[in-house]
């Protein structure tokens, strides 16, 4: 066996299909794909280099770590960071990515490490890892080798979806009579409403739209991580580049000619990923997220899908569609002058890098 790294998009292309064998075989996300991560650090180039971990056995793929290095400073001090692609602040995230390796190969994952260990970085960091086997034994080894320091357990939630009939049928009875209230008021106040999916001609224009109106909504709350041009480039990138593989959906609802909400979905076989939800704040008093969104969940029903990954967060709107939860793990590891900071943080200094990492639970 050898381990290898990384460090061009170019390289990436020639392992897609072995990539994705090894996904299916490990039960990886679809964050944690290969078409995602190019795209991811693509857009990113700028300020993100490559460093994925690749372990192979006779030419077969039996590793892999997704890994970008990328580099900034605290207290005068450089700090590198060696963090699993998509795990930077104020950047969109491929939210559950995580290490892959064969189960069956036991010197895969110490290969892995050992590569790790090679590399230059004083901050190693890992979060919202489904909490698997295969996942908490790279913990564990992350915790063998380096300083370290757990994430407090976060959360995602997954909905299951209706062989027939509604989604909006499952909802909790408050959920359901609110809706109901809502479809109501705008058909007593003679509105036009409209339900699409977007095609793809459409999808650059879907975007730019979602990124204005959630800018609108987050003006007065600390700002919105899409007037970073980057972020929305990346947005635009992964849902055309899921929509022409089959594997996204953009809905959309129009009141009055105008859009009102947003529903942005990636799809892996029978799972739907709800990526992005947005809203027009005019329509606010209509609910129109939530109604976009029963609509979307309909149609990927339809399509063959029998769940949604809401994604990060236990919102409590998730709870109200009777998400189901599941544990998100992390780890991080540090050596040299991050080991330093590590063992202040519950200083102001040590809590200032945790904000700038954007990885503090």
């Amino acid at each position: 066996m050898r381990a290898t790294i990384v460090t061009s998009v170019e390289e990436l292309v020639e392992l897609e299909e072995r990539w994705e064998a090894l996904r299916r075989e490990c039960g990886g996300t679809l964050f944690a794909s290969n078409y995602l991560t190019r795209a991811w650090f693509q857009v990113y180039a700028r300020i993100a280099t490559p460093k994925v971990v690749v372990v192979e056995r006779n030419h077969e793929l039996v590793g892999i770590a997704p890994l970008t290095s990328y580099g900034y400073r605290i207290a005068g001090l450089p700090i590198k960071v060696l963090a699993l692609a998509g795990e930077m602040k104020g950047r969109l995230r491929l939210s559950t990515t995580s290490p892959m390796y064969r189960p069956d190969c036991s010197d895969s994952l110490s290969m892995m490490i050992d590569k790790i260990k090679s590399m230059d970085w004083g901050l190693l960091t890992t979060i919202n890892l489904d909490s698997n086997n295969a996942n908490q034994r790279y913990v564990d080894a992350v915790r063998s080798v380096w300083r370290t320091e757990e994430y407090p357990v976060a959360k995602k939630m997954t909905v299951s979806l209706p062989g027939s009939g509604s989604i909006a049928d499952t909802f909790d009875k408050k959920t359901r009579k609110n809706l109901e209230y809502r479809e109501r008021l705008l058909e007593r106040e003679g509105h036009d409403v409209m339900y699409r999916r977007v095609p793809s001609d459409g999808i650059d224009a879907a975007v730019e739209t979602y990124a204005r109106q959630h800018i609108e909504r987050w003006e007065d709350k600390g700002g919105s991580y899409f007037q970073d041009l980057d972020n929305v480039r990346f947005m635009k990138v992964c849902s055309t580049l899921s929509h022409h593989a089959g594997r996204g959906h953009v809905y959309e609802m129009l009141i009055d000619g105008e859009v009102a909400a947003q529903d942005f979905y990636m799809v892996d076989g029978t799972i739907a990923y709800g990526d992005k939800t947005g809203m027009n704040n005019r329509f606010m008093r209509y609910s129109p997220g939530w109604l976009v969104q029963t609509h979307a969940l309909d149609d990927l029903r339809d399509r063959g899908m029998e769940s949604c990954v809401m994604g990060v967060g236990g919102e409590k709107y998730k709870s109200e569609m009777k998400g189901e939860e599941s544990p998100l793990i992390g780890i991080r590891a540090t050596r040299g002058g991050a080991a330093f900071f590590s063992r202040l943080r519950n200083t102001p200094i040590g809590k200032h890098l945790d904000r700038r990492l954007g990885v503090s639970n």
